[in-house]
């Protein structure tokens, strides 16, 4: 099972969308078994996928030890074949204002991942990441395979990348595995600022996908309609764009993450 956190700590770049499209692609296209985690605590990924009034147990409970050993009391169906939810709510926040921090929170999702790989459910667990180094994000960095990065193609995203990955890297001490598997340009569209960015962003030292996403209407749309690309709008820009950014991601491979 490969583990792939979708992060930027820049709000605004098509993050939850990424995460919640690249997922229902992986189970729908190329029939992956697929584990989307919740990791923020906005929980704007477990509202796309589930009622409110279904969630009893969240990614908080994962964290705080109240879940273990049995995993699959945290796991939801999204309705969608081959694709089930860890989700999360504001609860997660309360975690980083405890007054007194457990210091084996940080490794209880890696243990339950673990455990979960063991089971051989999955194939691929994907998860939204908040856009701040909370407890939740370092628990997941601690726990993953991979990181890709969605970036909206302004000054404030592209200068930020560095922050992000100094973030990141630091997380290699507790987890060396941790690679970058490549930044993905989204809501991408014909412009003279956006085109340079991207050539700035191209010259750069970290991978970049060949694959952009394309700004589109359509996306938006399928959030209010509460169902992923593939499902709402298989053939929008951003549909197809998606589509190709997976198939670029599974051609070439295992192990061909950067380090950070």
């Amino acid at each position: 099972m490969k583990t792939i956190c979708i992060m930027n700590l820049k709000g605004g770049v098509g993050k939850t969308v990424t995460a919640d499209n690249v997922a229902a692609i992986l189970a729908a296209d190329h029939g992956k078994r697929v584990l989307l985690i919740d990791a923020d605590h906005q929980g704007n990924t477990s509202r796309f996928f589930l009622l409110e009034e279904m969630i009893v147990s969240t990614l908080r409970d994962i964290l705080a030890g109240d879940s273990e050993p049995y995993w699959p009391e945290n796991v939801y169906s999204t309705g969608h074949v081959g694709l089930e939810i860890i989700p999360a709510d504001m609860a997660l926040a309360e975690l980083d204002t405890a007054p007194e921090r457990d210091p084996r929170a940080v490794w209880r999702l890696r243990s339950f991942l673990e455990a979960v790989a063991e089971d051989d459910a999955y194939d691929y667990t994907i998860i939204d990441m908040p856009p701040a180094f909370s407890l939740a994000a370092r628990a997941a960095l601690a726990a993953a395979d991979e990181v890709i990065v969605p970036i909206k193609l302004d000054a404030f995203s592209v200068y930020g990348m560095a922050e992000l990955l100094r973030q990141v890297r630091a997380m290699n001490r507790v987890n060396p595995n941790l690679t970058l598997a490549g930044v993905l340009v989204t809501m991408w569209h014909n412009a003279d600022i956006v085109t340079q960015a991207e050539r700035v962003l191209r010259s750069g030292s970290f991978p970049v996908f060949k694959t952009v996403i394309r700004r589109t209407d359509r996306v938006d749309e399928s959030t209010f309609q509460r169902q992923p690309l593939v499902v709402y709008s298989p053939r929008s820009a951003a549909c197809v764009d998606y589509r190709a950014m997976v198939r670029e991601y599974l051609e070439r491979g295992a192990d061909c993450g950067q380090e950070v």
